[in-house]
């Protein structure tokens, strides 16, 4: 029986970690769910029904995963180019 490593462990909690995240951002984006949530923790919204919270006040399809929520996922990278001096 082999023993895992410790990195071999974090790499697997790692990935979990990954697959309940998505889980959680395909349940979000479901507009139904949202409307659920804005009603009961919105007070703005509570009296409206679910339905019609879900057809007037969210608009278009959520950008769930899609757009960046953190400062330094916005900055551009360097990128390579392809243009290394091989001249030695």
């Amino acid at each position: 029986m082999e023993s895992e490593t410790t990195l071999a462990k974090t790499m697997e909690a790692s990935k979990e970690k990954e697959r309940y995240d998505a889980a959680c951002k395909r349940l979000l984006a479901e507009k139904i769910i949202l409307a659920w949530i804005m009603k009961n923790t919105i007070k703005e919204y509570a009296p409206y029904s679910v339905q019609e919270i879900a057809d007037r006040y969210i608009e278009g399809n959520p950008q769930i995963g899609e757009v960046p929520i953190l400062p330094d996922e916005t900055n551009p990278r360097i990128s390579s180019t392809g243009m290394e001096d091989l001249a030695m």
